[in-house]
């Protein structure tokens, strides 16, 4: 159970990076938002031997909010410098020049807010390229990084990788950004256990299809409109208020298989923790400003991406389930199989605590 609940590791494997451009003309300001680990690993900031104190392959203890945020203000120097030469901005073949008033600070997120402004003196489109947190870095493996822009009065959005690091404004392609933001979506989900095992514990208390079908729906509908209502800027609950909570729906719910077996009830506590899961979902997306045809289309993908593989999930483990009961015929294997669910349940519970104090600013 331990194991599972595990908090990040040392070494990370992947991370994301979020670039809001907003300009007119030869003034152009970007806000970069990354996540303070990572950053901190890269600059040597206060707070990275902590983070690294039990080496690569050990969980990484949290480093308390004051930590950071004075970390921040006495390398804000060494952060903006790396930002805005790793960020850059361009027109036809003359290069933006970074401003000297940079602002760096620690976002109600936790992730490190990076704002500047750039001088685009010349003409034509604007191109974006992004080389932060390069895997040459030997702190990360993968970066993606989500580009919206308001240029010009051009508006859109783009999701870069290592394979695609560079796009020019207004000339992304809906159809080819698709696949991108359905991947992206997929990768989340898969990424997010404590998703994964609030599923799990779903399908655990599931006993016919229509059980499966009732639930799958509500926290589906649930989770897309506050998917959407959290990445457009609708709605904002802090990091520190979701998190726990939507461990603690993990643990909720598998003990509610336990001890209330009926799903009759479940449905209301199930859209309640739709909610919850699609603004944890949300992190991973923001989209400052009014919705264009563009971001709305990557916000619906990357939901796309989530329902995919929460699909794929179900129609794997729910039959297999289904043929374990049908398969214990006997009272032997009927007490088998009833153990080996009780103590399935009782681990997603147990991880799911374990999260709810980690995460609690109160508890951990």
């Amino acid at each position: 159970m331990l194991l599972i609940a595990a908090p990040a590791q040392a070494h990370v494997r992947a991370t994301s990076v979020a670039v809001d451009l907003r300009g007119q003309g030869d003034g152009v300001g970007a806000v970069v938002d990354v996540e303070y680990d990572v950053l901190a690993r890269l600059l040597g900031l206060d707070g990275a031997l902590a983070l690294d104190a039990a080496g690569v392959d050990g969980a990484a203890p949290e480093v308390p909010t004051e930590v950071r945020r004075g970390s921040l203000d006495a390398h804000a120097g060494d952060v903006a410098a790396y930002v805005g030469v790793r960020l850059r901005l361009s027109r036809g073949l003359v290069g933006c020049t970074p401003e000297d008033d940079a602002r760096v600070e620690l976002a109600a997120s936790g992730a490190v807010r990076v704002a500047l402004a750039y001088d685009c003196p010349a003409s034509g489109a604007l191109t974006v390229r992004s080389d932060i947190f390069r895997a040459s870095d030997g702190v990360v493996d993968d970066t993606k990084t989500l580009v919206v822009y308001d240029i010009d009065g051009r508006r859109g959005s783009t999701l870069l990788d290592t394979a695609r690091t560079s796009v020019t404004v207004g000339h992304t392609d809906l159809l080819s950004e698709i696949p991108r933001f359905v991947r992206l979506g997929a990768e989340h989900l898969l990424s997010g256990l404590d998703h994964l095992l609030f599923l799990l514990a779903l399908l655990l208390g599931a006993r016919r299809l229509r059980d499966v079908i009732e639930v799958s729906t509500a926290f589906t509908v649930a989770h897309s409109v506050t998917l959407v209502l959290a990445a457009a800027g609708w709605v904002s609950v802090p990091g520190w208020i979701v998190e726990p909570l939507i461990a603690l729906s993990i643990a909720f719910v598998a003990l509610d298989n336990l001890l209330a077996p009926k799903t009759s009830h479940r449905l209301p506590v199930v859209f309640g923790f739709g909610l919850l899961h699609g603004l944890g979902f949300a992190g991973a997306l923001t989209v400052d400003g009014p919705l264009s045809a563009s971001t709305l289309a990557d916000l619906v993908s990357f939901n796309v991406g989530i329902e995919l593989v929460q699909l794929t999930i179900i129609a794997l483990a729910f039959p297999a389930l289904l043929f374990l009961r049908r398969a214990a015929t006997t009272p032997v294997a009927a007490r088998a199989l009833m153990l080996g669910t009780v103590a399935a349940t009782v681990v997603v519970a147990g991880a799911g605590l374990v999260w709810f104090v980690e995460r609690s600013p109160f508890l951990a």
